[in-house]
């Protein structure tokens, strides 16, 4: 892809996050009040480091949920009765079940992977959002910390001070420094004085308490104070608090209740954020939406392996989504570069998420830059489609909602318009509608599910 076309599609997310008006204003200074100490057991160091290993490993090699196609071949899969189309995904759905008959004692989660149209939230916050009504809400599950511009529909984010992230390019597709970068390839850091961020649930996104956790690493001389629920503790590298095993980053436990809000401040060195997760102890669905501007397959790829699979443990996933392909159409590589790219990413989920299912979103259209609609969008919806038959995922095509090629100028020219006319993104309302036509076919399929146990 050129510079050019690459710039552009990383600025998309940032005019839809603008749209919100989340910034950050810098401030030279942050008030310092008394502090209380973290008492916690003690642990090995949360910065411990990760070793990395190639994506050839053995791992990336993991067989498949399913019977592999040997061909790989769609119309193979089909013949073998799974049409990735139907979407049978048996464990979401039994697990869905155990929420809607009041059966499930724990949140069901979606882990939902991909690029800026996951990255906006207005996509993902909308199939959230129709799950949970069905459901039951869960909370708002994975969002950052200190990234901005950055958007959440459940969460009121705020945050003050100078917040750097790592790396600068987050969709990069080669490996940087350690590689530890826990489920969405970004960490965020103060840039040489104070920072802080808050974070308040939006009401009706959770239930009964909220338990937080707060993903984090120490160098020297590192610390911050984390608030909630009128309780003040300090965090350094004397607070031994327990690192996720393999993961390279710690995860310090808050409970607060819905009204509460978290409070992070840094106070001394570099400490390093990867996240924070907020459920409420009433089980429900939790969508964590993890997407970068700009990214592809490979991008994910790239990370360190073994704390990826680490934070995927961490989360439990019932479903996993990889919803890319759009950065991939500009690209120029053959299509079939990146099948076995899909084949490493499932790999690593299926360490961390031995049972989770698997749901390969597939790119809306496009438009190419001459005009008209970009003709690599169907050859990577036609790639995925055999992916997803290949390795035993679900399917759904973006481009097939669309109406197939075209589609994008045909949601441009609606009242209100559905696409937003930068040739790649879909407007707030295309997005809206787009997530109810994902919802009705997850929900159709949940219902043949339900419908063929009786």
């Amino acid at each position: 892809m050129s510079e050019q076309i690459e710039r552009g599609i990383a600025l998309g997310l940032a005019g839809l996050a603008a749209l919100v008006g989340i910034t950050c204003a810098s401030r030279a200074q942050l008030d310092s009040p008394a502090k209380q100490p973290v008492s916690a057991a003690s642990a090995p160091p949360a910065q411990a480091a990760i070793p990395a290993r190639p994506i050839s490993s053995a791992r990336a090699a993991l067989p498949p949920a399913a019977p592999p196609v040997p061909s790989g071949d769609l119309a193979a899969a089909r013949a073998a009765g799974r049409d990735p189309t139907q979407l049978e995904l048996p464990h979401f759905y039994a697990e869905l079940a155990g929420l809607e008959q009041r059966k499930r004692k724990t949140a069901v989660r979606i882990f939902w992977l991909g690029d800026s149209h996951t990255a906006a939230d207005y996509l993902t916050g909308a199939v959230r959002a129709r799950l949970q009504t069905r459901f039951g809400a869960g909370g708002p599950g994975f969002v950052r910390v200190g990234v901005k511009p950055y958007r959440h529909t459940q969460v009121r984010w705020s945050c003050d001070g100078p917040w750097r992230i790592e790396p600068a390019q987050p969709a990069r597709r080669t490996p940087f420094d350690d590689g530890v970068f826990a489920l969405d390839g970004i960490r965020s850091f103060p840039d040489g004085a104070p920072a802080q961020a808050g974070f308040e649930l939006s009401p009706g996104t959770a239930h009964g308490q909220v338990h937080w956790q707060v993903w984090f690493s120490l160098g020297e001389a590192a610390s911050f104070r984390v608030s909630l629920a009128g309780v003040t503790q300090v965090v350094s590298k004397g607070s031994g608090i327990a690192a996720l095993p393999g993961a390279g980053f710690a995860s310090l436990p808050l409970e607060g209740g819905l009204a509460d809000k978290l409070e992070l401040v840094t106070l001394s060195g570099a400490p390093r954020f990867y996240g924070v997760i907020a459920e409420g102890s009433e089980p429900g669905l939790v969508l964590d939406a993890v997407g970068i501007d700009g990214a592809r397959v490979a991008t994910a790829l790239a990370w360190n392996e073994a704390s990826f699979e680490a934070a995927v443990r961490a989360r439990a996933p019932s479903l996993a989504v990889f919803a890319f392909g759009t950065n991939e159409a500009f690209d120029t590589e053959k299509i079939e570069k990146y099948r076995p790219q899909y084949q490493a990413l499932l790999a690593r989920v299926r360490v961390g998420a031995p049972d989770a299912d698997c749901l390969i979103v597939g790119p809306p259209d496009a438009n190419a830059v001459a005009g008209g609609s970009e003709p690599r969008v169907a050859e990577i919806d036609a790639l995925q489609r055999s992916v997803a038959g290949e390795l035993g995922c679900g399917y759904l095509s973006q481009l097939e909602i669309m109406g197939g090629p075209g589609g994008y100028t045909r949601w441009a020219n609606k009242t209100p318009p559905l696409a937003r006319g930068d040739r790649l993104h879909l407007s707030v309302k295309g997005y809206e509608q787009m997530a109810n036509a994902i919802g009705d076919r997850l929900l159709a399929a949940y219902a043949r599910k339900a419908l063929a146990a009786h």
